[in-house]
């Protein structure tokens, strides 16, 4: 990924949702039956691929929300992007795909910066697949058998 400061990521739905609960972000995906909590540097670096952000743009927004050099953490956001991709939580985007931005969150430094780090959890699996609600089609839930 290195020298690659303009490409753009896109959340890799409908598979994967997230949510920003009490300043925690919770990310789901369904196809794996995985969700994953991540620290808040990953939570700015989520909130900023999905609105759109390049790498290059990533590093100097996760910069300025801790108060660091978007040099020093440049290659702790990639190795971290890698990792949303080996999940298969994020993809590239493609030119002129029309991104939803997410709530971003507001202020400034907002305390000591830790590299981005997501904790994975696999307790659900079994749930979210057995669901029926996870067969949710464009007909909607609940589906009559035919």
């Amino acid at each position: 990924m290195e020298g690659d400061s303009n490409v753009r990521y896109a959340v890799n739905a409908p598979s994967v949702i997230s949510e920003v609960i009490d300043g925690e972000t919770i990310v789901l995906n369904f196809e794996s039956g995985h969700y994953y909590s991540f620290n808040p540097s990953a939570s700015e670096i989520w909130l900023s691929l999905a609105a759109g952000h390049t790498v290059g743009s990533m590093a100097d927004r996760v910069a300025s929300r801790f108060g660091v050099e978007a040099s020093a953490i440049r290659r702790q956001i990639e190795d971290f992007i890698h990792g949303l991709e080996a999940e298969s939580l994020i993809r590239r985007a493609q030119d002129g795909l029309a991104l939803s931005p997410p709530s971003a969150a507001d202020g400034g430094p907002s305390g000591a910066f830790a590299p981005p780090a997501f904790e994975k959890f696999i307790d659900m699996e079994e749930l979210l697949f057995f669901d029926p609600i996870h067969e949710v089609g464009d007909t909607g839930w609940p589906r009559k058998p035919e």
